[in-house]
């Protein structure tokens, strides 16, 4: 591009110099942009070390869209979209099939690449050792789901397998989880509140989950009953979480997790860990007591506890807390401390199981001391039977509810895993492989699965490399079920909540994630906070629910009054930014560059308005009625100068009122001079800014009440004799301005694609700047060259576009042509000051 039609900015380290070339160069040839645009990168390239070099016209974006012909994105119709999604995924053809099957069974492609026998014994290893947890695990979180604690067994078995060959994750662990079974048990609970009321054969003691069981009383039911009615409520659940999972994989709903942050996952699960604990305090001190409901569930049960202390069992306590202190010392002393030289951690819950049984079975401690414990534990394998449909309405919403919070758990446990491993999990496979475990599972006697963090940690710290330690350990679980399980019914139920309360600590060692919050984020602190009190307070569903209402509210709080500031200029460049930052930042003369952190739309455009009018110091409504009432008060002193003139017989020719932009003079006038409230409103008129530049590179988006807002904020200005120019806009956002026909109400050339063109074009059309800026002695030694530079520059570019314009052919369209002869003959810009940097600098 030419030196006539551009300017030439030039950076020494840090600085940058804008002035206009000398006109006496010689007229160069008309170039196309590309060709201007590899110009422009050989200045950049063969400058100096530390130097760069960019020559280029002032560009308002009609001129760069008319120069470089964006081109149109590709823009496809509903109807297109639809033929292209069935050509790729509805073709039956032997890639197809063989990619679909591929995708199903993720399996195919981790044993293909199966690294034998140098991963075997690491994933040998790691299945025992997970196996090995799954059996106190299972049997203790069944009693949270208010099963038997066999039913934990098997989901420590069916969903396992189910998952190896559907999941992509090569590292969680699938089974029970203490929030998912404390949900299930929450729905066990409300649909089995009236039944437990009928039990007529309970006695202390026994099952785990009513103690032992002898005959029943015709006018009630069974335990047996019971427990059987609770596992038909946790099949149908568990086969609604699977179909809800299932649906949302073939969908391709993944994405609905994003909406669950990471915030709010750590205070709805630090919620639920404190709902657990209050469930298991029961069974410490061996007592009974009654259910309590929502909300207020842990207060209440507290109370009730404290009722009735008295009645506490001593055994069970010292039962308790000698298996506390057992597991708290193996697994912090010798675990946490020696992992790096142990192979696998000290299995320390089976061990404390085995010994609990053992001493449970030779001291008698049920029937002499009256300590609950396990019970009758059944063997094999449940034949497979459907869930029941009666329960099934009552569940949707539960079933909802652990859908999203099981698949968020895995899934963010599995990602983490993947990316210390280097690979990838699929959101939406996953969502087909938790649909299908937990259908298939729902068909024996199984409540909902999830990942495990505890299991899913130890199995990679052991050496596990695929989900083949799963077939191990599900090996582990099967022998126990088949041969091992009635050896276990003497268990005490207080060694199982003691493996419980101890597993709990690192979910309370979430509160300190309170305190990064705080220094780093406040609304991730209150989301935090409040999630975490309503699960405490009004139950895990409840929480849930309100958890994340809150969480997106933040987000409409966080764009409903965004950060809004004025951007100066740093000296000698055309870098702007945030002048209360960067206070060598200075603003530029009769400019005020206003910038809006945020999207523009209905819920934060009244926020938009007012800001720019308070932090410009330019309130066009206000400026309107300081207006209205001069006038009024100029007619009224207007009539009391004609009275004056007809009593005194003559005229006065130096005293009409003259109005010059705002301002009244009255100048050699006989008639008294003005009150004071005159003068203050005379004084109010004069703005001290011509030109208002709105900086739009953070507006990601603008709706129609955004636009709506902002044409009416120029209005305003223009109503008062000031220009608003946008800069920055996005593609999206220009979209919106045509649609909205913002260019029929304002001029073309509001949009500039920088700020600092729309400052240079502020100054080059504002010729009043140089008469304001009269008393600044830099300014007025420049005056007269920048006139010159302007009228030799004018004449030049005239030349030159008179000359472009004879070259292009009559019959030449939009469509055709010569594109550098078509930019030049569109060109509009005016010439520039000779010295942009002294009027800039003052």
């Amino acid at each position: 591009m030419s030196g006539e039609d551009g300017y030439a900015t030039e950076r020494r380290g840090r600085s940058i110099s804008v002035q206009s070339n000398d006109s006496s160069q010689s007229m160069p040839s008309v170039a196309s942009p590309v060709q201007y645009a590899q110009s422009c990168s050989s200045l950049m390239y063969t400058a100096t070390p530390g130097t760069l070099k960019v020559e280029r016209p002032v560009y308002n974006q009609v001129d760069f869209d008319s120069g470089f012909e964006p081109s149109n994105r590709p823009k496809k119709p509903v109807k297109e979209h639809v033929r292209t999604f069935f050509s790729k995924n509805c073709i039956c053809s032997k890639e197809k099939t063989k990619e679909f099957f591929l995708h199903l069974f993720p399996c195919i492609n981790i044993m293909r690449n199966y690294q034998f026998p140098g991963w075997l014994i690491g994933d040998m290893v790691a299945g025992l050792t997970v196996g090995i947890m799954h059996l106190p695990q299972g049997m203790a979180y069944a009693l949270l789901a208010k099963m038997p604690p066999i039913v934990g067994l098997y989901v420590s078995f069916f969903p396992v397998l189910m998952y190896f060959f559907f999941g992509t994750s090569k590292h969680i662990s699938i089974g029970t989880f203490a929030v998912i079974c404390l949900m299930v048990g929450e729905s066990v609970v409300r649909e089995t509140g009236d039944l437990e009321a009928l039990v007529t054969d309970s006695v202390p003691g026994g099952n785990g989950t009513n103690g032992s069981l002898t005959s029943g009383d015709s006018s009630g039911i069974t335990s047996e009953e019971l427990d059987n009615k609770k596992i038909e409520i946790a099949t149908a659940l568990t086969l609604l979480v699977g179909l809800w999972q299932i649906t949302m994989g073939i969908f391709r709903m993944g994405f609905l997790t994003i909406y669950l942050s990471d915030a709010l996952i750590s205070g709805f699960t630090t919620g639920a860990a404190c709902h657990v604990f209050t469930t298991q305090v029961k069974y410490v001190f061996g007592l009974h007591i009654p259910r309590s409901s929502e909300p207020f569930k842990i207060i209440k049960t507290y109370v009730s506890i404290f009722s009735n202390i008295t009645k506490t069992n001593f055994a069970a306590v010292i039962i308790s807390v000698t298996c506390i202190l057992c597991l708290a010392l193996v697994k912090e002393c010798i675990n946490a401390r020696y992992r790096s030289r142990m192979k696998m951690p000290v299995p320390i819950e089976l061990i404390v199981v085995v010994l609990g049984t053992l001493v449970s079975y030779l001291a008698k401690l049920h029937e002499n001391f009256n300590v609950t414990v396990v019970g009758h534990i059944p063997t094999g394998i449940p034949a497979p039977k459907v869930p029941p449909t009666e329960h099934m309405g009552a569940l949707i919403g539960d079933s909802f509810a652990v859908a999203i919070v099981a698949f968020s758990i895995s899934v963010s446990m599995g990602k983490l895993l993947a990316r210390k491993h280097d690979y990838e999990v699929t959101p939406n496979q996953e969502l087909v492989a938790y649909g299908l475990m937990n259908i298939f599972s729902s068909f024996f006697n199984c409540f909902a699965a999830c990942a495990s963090l505890s299991r899913s940690l130890v199995q990679d710290n052991v050496g596990g490399r695929t989900q083949l330690a799963a077939v191990f350990s599900s090996v582990l679980i099967l022998i126990v079920l088949l041969v091992l399980g009635p050896l276990f019914q003497t268990l005490p139920n207080a060694v199982l909540a003691s493996i419980i309360l101890v597993a709990l600590k690192g979910m309370f060692l979430q509160f300190k994630d309170l305190k990064n919050l705080w220094h780093i984020c406040k609304f991730d602190f209150a989301i935090w906070l409040v999630t975490w009190l309503a699960v405490v307070l009004l139950g895990v569903a409840m929480g849930l629910i309100i958890g994340v209402g809150f969480s997106l509210l933040t987000v409409v709080f966080r764009t409903q009054s965004p950060y809004t500031c004025l951007y100066g200029r740093v000296p000698h460049t055309d870098i702007y930014r945030d002048k209360t930052a960067y206070k060598v930042c200075k603003e530029i003369p009769g400019i005020k560059i206003f910038h809006f952190e945020s999207a523009l739309y209905y819920a934060n455009a009244e926020h938009f308005r007012r800001k720019i009018f308070s932090q410009t110091g330019a309130n066009p409504v206000t400026l309107k009625k300081a207006r209205n009432k001069l006038e009024e008060k100029q007619k009224k002193m207007e009539e009391k100068m004609k009275k004056e003139e007809e009593k005194n017989g003559k005229v006065h020719e130096n005293g009409d009122a003259m109005t010059q932009e705002g301002s009244v003079v009255l100048e050699n006038c006989d008639v008294e001079e003005p009150p004071n409230d005159f003068k203050e409103r005379t004084a109010a008129l004069s703005f001290n800014i011509h030109h208002v530049i709105i900086d739009c590179s953070s507006v990601s988006y603008i709706d129609s009440g955004g636009v709506k807002m902002l044409s009416q904020v120029m209005s305003d200005y223009k109503e008062v004799g000031v220009a608003v120019f946008l800069a920055h806009c996005k593609r999206r956002v220009r979209k919106m301005f045509r649609k909205a026909g913002l260019h029929k109400k304002h001029e073309q050339d509001l949009l500039y694609i920088t700020i600092h063109d729309a400052v240079i074009a502020a100054l080059r059309s504002q010729h009043d700047l140089l008469n304001e800026l009269k008393r600044d002695a830099s300014v007025s030694c420049v005056h007269e060259e920048v006139t010159v530079g302007r009228r030799r520059t004018n004449s030049l570019r005239n030349r030159a576009s008179t000359e472009a314009m004879q070259q292009i052919p009559e019959s030449a369209s939009d469509e055709d042509g010569d594109e550098g002869l078509k930019f030049l003959a569109r060109r509009r810009s005016e010439p520039i000051p000779e010295d942009f940097q002294a009027l800039t600098t003052v």
